[in-house]
């Protein structure tokens, strides 16, 4: 065991500390798996493996997106932050709606990958596959995920 996987096993080590979480660690796909899911919309989900919540991440979040073939559209006003999505299953199908409301669809492949800047509003639409996607967002709200407040409580409870 290195001395960073022994930290969390030190006597004195309060894990809802300030900055608890904040040391160079492996995030395995096992870990991933057993994240709590936060429900977008009907067969749509994701698991934020990285966050401010849980491991005091200051800058951005990331997590994985699962749909299935026929999930309900999601919707969401991109005002504050830039997000990307990397295709690992599937598709993404993605429409894009500028502030004048201009519109286009955004389609993605595996192992293509999508920018998504800050000023736009964007909808996941069904592709007809099982998809997956990792995604990163940034910078991340000072305040955390305020819209979900008992995801909040789920991920802050993980810290160990």
């Amino acid at each position: 065991m290195s001395a960073l996987e022994g930290r969390s096993f030190m006597p004195d080590y309060d894990p809802s500390a300030p900055n608890a979480r904040r040391y160079p660690r492996v995030i395995s796909p096992q870990e991933i798996d057993t994240m709590p899911r936060l429900e977008f919309n009907t067969g749509i989900d994701t698991a934020i493996f990285l966050s401010r919540e849980r491991d005091d991440a200051r800058y951005f979040r990331q997590g994985y997106c699962y749909m299935e073939p026929d999930h309900k559209p999601y919707h969401w006003d991109q005002r504050d932050f830039d997000e990307t999505h990397y295709v690992i299953k599937g598709q993404i199908k993605l429409r894009v709606e500028d502030a004048a409301g201009r519109q286009v669809i955004i389609e993605a492949g595996l192992g293509e990958h999508i920018f998504l800047p800050a000023g736009y509003k964007y909808t996941l639409e069904a592709t007809g596959v099982q998809s997956a996607f990792f995604w990163t967002s940034g910078p991340s709200p000072r305040a955390g995920l305020t819209e979900c407040p008992d995801y909040v409580t789920e991920l802050i409870a993980l810290r160990k």
